[in-house]
């Protein structure tokens, strides 16, 4: 898993792991600390956000939806979202993308290496 946060966001921070690939489909597993969130991004293929063990409050669009394990939100190629820690243990989900080739658009710079593209099933 590699750590991943933004500068100066001290509730931005999370850890993700390239997920097995398949011909039409990608994923990726995410760990979310308490307190901390996936900040808003958009993806370039529809993503699958499933939630395997914690407590998740989804942003889709504007409207958020808690979600807990075994439930999913479905958000759309190039929509804005984000991913919230709403519980007191670690928050770890999977992104089930509908490509092989995805591109994560994220507001700010993401650390380690600082930009805002980032290729979640790529391991960057």
């Amino acid at each position: 898993m590699q750590d991943a946060w933004v500068e100066g966001d001290r509730g931005a921070r999370w850890r993700s792991a390239s997920g097995r690939k398949g011909d039409d489909a990608g994923c990726s597993v995410l760990e979310v600390p308490p307190g901390c969130r996936l900040p808003r991004h958009t993806d370039s293929a529809e993503e699958v956000i499933v939630v395997v063990d914690g407590e998740a409050e989804v942003e889709v669009d504007g409207r958020e939806a808690p979600l807990g394990p075994g439930e999913h939100a479905i958000v759309p190629a190039h929509v804005p979202h984000e991913v919230r820690n709403a519980g007191p243990h670690l928050l770890r989900f999977l992104a089930v993308y509908a490509s092989t080739d995805v591109t994560t658009t994220y507001e700010d710079p993401v650390q380690p290496d600082g930009t805002r593209e980032r290729r979640p099933l790529n391991g960057s």
